[in-house]
């Protein structure tokens, strides 16, 4: 499981650390005095983790309101922002190991290569890896699309 902590306090003695943690954004489900592996990274800018669920939610309502699945519409939303992305080509076998590696795959046309059918995807890399300026961008449009569709946007959640 991953989440992400605040630090609100360290303490010490001789031998050991101990932190006192808040946790954001989910329930946990730890015992008490039972041993976890931990991995600390600072994270990043919070805002970006609010724009992403902010953005999933719109993404959500957009498909329902179209109704199409919350995939295709992230992959149109990734492409009318010029998100970075990958072509593959590939037996239709490999859609689905594809998807276990990017973010979002779309299935561009069929192709034959050395008498065999192949498959060429768009494999997007997804807003995960964005940079600040790329995730505004593709915000944006999420926006621009939900209202466009008469979906109401209550922007106060981003700077909540």
């Amino acid at each position: 499981m991953k989440t992400i902590v605040v630090v609100k306090q360290l303490f010490r003695n001789i031998k050991n650390q101990m932190l006192l943690i808040e946790n954001l954004y989910s329930d946990l489900n730890l015992e008490v005095d039972k041993e976890y592996y931990l991995e600390l990274k600072e994270a990043k800018n919070p805002r970006t983790i609010q724009q992403n669920k902010f953005m999933w939610s719109l993404i959500r309502e957009i498909a329902d309101y179209e109704n199409d699945t919350e995939i295709n519409v992230y992959c149109s939303l990734l492409e009318e922002s010029n998100a970075k992305y990958e072509y593959v080509m590939g037996l239709e076998s490999i859609e689905d190991e594809l998807r276990k590696n990017f973010r979002a795959v779309k299935v561009v046309r069929p192709e034959e290569y050395k008498g065999k059918k192949m498959i060429v995807y768009k494999c997007f890399i997804g807003s995960s890896k964005m940079n600040t300026k790329e995730m505004t961008t593709l915000l944006e449009n999420t926006i621009q699309r939900a209202e466009n569709n008469g979906i109401y946007v209550n922007e106060e959640y981003l700077t909540n």
